[in-house]
Order: C-alpha cells, then structure tokens, then sequence
C-alpha cells in the first residue's frame, strides 16, 4: 500500500501543477494543519475521522519526504533507516541487555544516552511548538533530572504567588513587567496541569471549543430576535450566557 501510494504522489507531482510548486518550505504549514486536524480526531474519540486524519498526515510526510529526496538527494530508505537507528539506541533495554523497569526509566535512560552525545537536556525542543506545549515539554524534561516541584500544592502557592506579583505590576503600570509577570503566571500554570495530569494545551483547547459553542448558542439566540450581537447589551448577552450554561448543567448525566 505505501508503494502506491508513493506512486500516487509521483504522479502528483509530475502531473498536478499546485503539487508540483510545493516545497519543503510551503509544505510546513500544510503538514502543521494536519498534525491539528489529527489531533482533534484523537480528542474527539472518532475512529471514522481519525482514519481519514491518519491517512492524511501519512501522504503529506511521505510527500515531504519525495520532495527530500527531489531537492536534496535524500532518499526515503535513507530517512528510515536514520529513525530505526534511534528507536533501537532508544530501547536499549529492547534491543540490549539494559535493566530498565518502569516508564520513568525509559526517559531517564534517554536523557543519558543524550547527554554522552553532548546534547543538553532542553536542546531540541522545537520553538515552533504551540507555547503551552512547549512549557509542558520543558518542565518534564526537568522533572527526569529531579528540578520539580514535590506535590501539586506547592505548584499552586507558586501560581498564587506569580498572580500577587502580577498584581503589583499592574498596579504600578509597568508594561514590561505586566507581561513578564502574565508570562510567569502562566508557566506556572502549566506547571499546575503537569502535577495534576492535564495536558495543558488539550485543555485550554477545550476550553476554547466549550466556549465558541457556547457563544454560538448565545449568537443564534439572538439573530432569533432579529437582532445581530451589536444590537444588544452586555447585560442580555451575559444573561443569555448564564441561561446557556445552565442549560447545559442539566443535560450531563
């Protein structure tokens, strides 16, 4: 099946004319948007959606990797041969006489196998990772070496502390510290998801979706009226907000 698949694409890219201007450049965005829409596949549990999703994100790194080999002379045998070699010297413990007994071991065992090739513990994490991914990333890198916070009511004194300082900043007005301040706050909220199991970037995702249906509800409430949302008080739009949420209260189990 890959073989024709990778036949589809050789085609696509002799024959197609928008496929065949892409670039590895103008192929970052379009695999980014996959990795999301497959993302939102997982979270919804939706095995129909997650196949199709699946499928896409497979063409597009496939696609990228004939582009590879098109531009830069890397061949696909090459690429996989490279990332057979680091899941084996990843798993020692599979693939060697390694005693490792838990998950944490795993990682631990990693980070050292890293540090021999003299990379630091932070090094490659990418900076194009959404922000709170990349908080979440950081600090359990830094749990694997011991820096971390014991229980996760020492992580919430923190972040009441970094709201306290973000009070004090704002207060006095000072923009750069205000965001300094907003800045710390948040990495130490994600600290807080970390310690209490919660994907940070899921939830606020979550977050997001729960309130763009919610807001859509409102907004449909009231083109019922004739109405558009300039139209109507801030008072109205949070009463019929509150009526929502209610609403919603009592239909969950």
């Amino acid at each position: 099946m890959f073989d024709r698949l990778i036949d589809v694409i050789k085609t696509l890219r002799r024959r197609c004319p928008w496929d065949r201007k892409q670039t590895l450049i103008s192929t970052r965005p379009l695999l980014l948007n996959e990795v999301y829409e497959l993302d939102e596949a997982l979270g919804e549990d939706n095995c129909e959606a997650i196949s199709e999703e699946l499928g896409d994100y497979l063409f597009m790194g496939l696609f990228l990797a004939h582009i590879l080999e098109e531009k830069k002379g890397v061949k696909l045998r090459r690429v996989l041969e490279g990332v057979i070699k680091k899941l084996k010297l990843r798993h020692p413990h599979v693939y060697d006489d390694a005693k490792i007994k838990d998950t944490d071991g795993v990682l631990k065992n990693w980070e050292r196998i890293k540090k021999k090739k003299g990379r630091l513990l932070l090094d490659g994490i990418p900076i194009a990772l959404p922000a709170l991914q990349q908080a979440q990333l950081i600090q359990e890198r830094c749990r694997r070496v011991g820096f971390d916070w014991g229980k996760p009511e020492e992580v919430l004194d923190k972040v009441k502390e970094e709201i306290e300082e973000l009070e004090l900043a704002s207060r006095k007005r000072k923009g750069r510290r205000i965001k300094e301040e907003l800045g710390d706050l948040l990495f130490a909220i994600v600290n807080l998801c970390r310690h209490l199991d919660v994907n940070a970037e899921a939830a606020l995702r979550d977050a997001n979706r729960k309130f763009r249906r919610r807001f859509g509800t409102v907004e449909s409430e009231i083109r019922k009226t004739g109405r558009g949302l300039e139209e109507v008080s801030l008072e109205e739009m949070e009463r019929l907000w509150q009526e929502i949420k209610k609403r919603k209260r009592k239909q969950l189990p």
